[in-house]
């Protein structure tokens, strides 16, 4: 069954993308692309050729297949099915690592381009990773307190009604610092705007400005898995424990599109921050999981 749930996971994660963008649309009342405008903007761009920058190398070749493989790699040990599988071996720290291999094809790919609006977007992507990871071990170590393993499917293994009502406070206090740390990894508003024109302004966006035909194709779509697997592990982290059935299975997507529709109302009624306020608001979101943290161990 975990097969069957990683191939569904890999046909949907570009409809989450259509959930978010439907959503802004009608908080600014328009029509809106449709929640398939991905899928045909794929189909379309594997249709092309692929341009080359003069003076790049293999890497900028490779770069975003690379990228795509440790996705779907990720992809492929996360717990779909609730528990045991590849999961069960995989640390959770490897996990997370695994979707920072991704970024790293994509920040060399960019920097092999040559091009300095690309080089700028790949220097903020470092930085605002960088300063996420914090946020993400503190995480981790909140969930490897409570739930008493260091596995990728002991760590997401469901909380019961006990253990959400001993620990509400804690429990809110690390989504909140793990949703901040989730718009900022899929380039969201208020940290990124997926949808700026403007190079100045860019961050993952200013990296792929050479990247065309189905290079960028795979760019689109390992952002979308990397949106949906991002969003799966919040909403694991919190959710109760339906066992290893298709039960859990509907719970986890219907919460992926819920945490979607989440994310469209925020980048409708909040604005993009200036580049100087993102550091401030992840310190305060890596002050807050550690507040969680000292919370649940002391209290």
């Amino acid at each position: 069954m975990n097969t069957l749930c990683i191939i569904l996971a890999a046909i949907l994660a570009p409809f989450f993308i259509g959930i978010v963008n439907q959503t802004k649309a009608f908080f600014g009342g328009r029509r809106g692309p449709g929640l398939f405008r991905l899928y045909a903007d794929i189909r379309k761009l594997l249709g092309k050729s692929c341009p080359r920058p003069e003076h790049s190398t293999w890497i900028f070749d490779v770069a975003q297949s690379a990228s795509l493989a440790a996705v779907a790699v990720a992809v492929i040990v996360f717990p779909w099915t609730g528990g045991g599988g590849l999961a069960a071996f995989v640390p959770a720290a490897l996990f997370f690592y695994m979707l920072a291999a991704g970024r790293f094809f994509t920040v060399i790919g960019s920097l092999d381009a040559g091009n300095a609006f690309e080089g700028m977007g790949a220097s903020r992507e470092v930085q605002f990773s960088a300063l996420a990871e914090l946020v993400v071990f503190i995480v981790l170590c909140f969930l490897v307190f409570l739930a008493e393993d260091i596995s990728l499917s002991g760590v997401l293994s469901g909380i019961s009604p006990g253990e959400w009502k001993a620990n509400v406070i804690p429990l809110v206090l690390v989504f909140l610092a793990f949703l901040a740390v989730f718009l900022l990894e899929n380039c969201r508003v208020p940290f990124d705007d997926p949808e700026t024109h403007l190079e100045l302004t860019m961050i993952h966006e200013a990296m792929l400005l050479d990247v065309g035909g189905p290079d960028l194709a795979f760019a689109l779509y390992g952002a979308a898995l990397k949106f949906e697997l991002m969003a799966a592990f919040l909403v694991m982290m919190f959710m109760p424990c339906f066992g290893n059935g298709w039960l859990h299975v509907l719970a986890l997507f219907s919460g992926i599109a819920l945490l979607s529709v989440v994310t469209g109302v925020i980048e409708s009624v909040i604005a993009r921050m200036r580049f100087l306020k993102s550091p401030q608001t992840i310190m305060g979101a890596a002050l807050v999981a550690a507040l969680a943290v000292l919370v649940f161990v002391c209290f």
